[in-house]
């Protein structure tokens, strides 16, 4: 599914572990709390609708080849129960909904780390985070897109 482009493309944003935010040391005992989800209230429905808008402009994307043994040549991301299927490889029309998932979607492994070898308590937890699916951003038709998504590859 090549997509051919008709003007000159624009600059590609790559998206790798290094663009990630790696998230902060913690202590053994601590953990997560995750948000809970925020209702539309009547006054910002226009802002929803804006955010619905963008969240469904299409992006020509490319997922790169995963050779590591067992990895699939397809990648499928979902929201809200539909997904879309982006084969490794190859330029894809995606909606930016779909680039989101893919953005968010990281390994986290963790090194454990003691400053002194006498004192237990000194022992913490240091995150690597890796993109699950590296790739590139090649067309975004929104101005806010680069900033938008790195924003979130920014964040922990």
């Amino acid at each position: 599914m090549e997509v051919a482009m008709a003007r000159k493309p624009e600059r590609e944003t790559y998206v790798g572990d290094e663009t990630i935010g790696q998230g902060h040391d913690f202590a053994l005992g601590e953990i997560n709390v995750g948000a809970g989800i925020e209702p539309v209230a009547e006054a910002n429905i226009a802002k929803a609708g804006d955010l619905e808008a963008f969240m469904n402009e299409t992006l020509v994307i490319m997922v790169f080849e995963d050779n590591q043994e067992g990895s699939l040549p397809t990648v499928e991301p979902t929201v809200k129960g539909m997904k879309q299927v982006i084969v490794r490889g190859v330029q894809s029309k995606v909606k930016r909904k779909y680039v989101e998932v893919l953005a968010r979607s990281r390994t986290t492994k963790y090194d454990q780390i003691q400053r002194d070898m006498a004192d237990p308590s000194s022992r913490f937890m240091r995150p690597k985070a890796k993109m699950s699916y590296p790739f590139s951003v090649l067309h975004d038709p929104n101005p806010r897109g680069r900033d938008w998504l790195k924003a979130i590859l920014a964040e922990a």
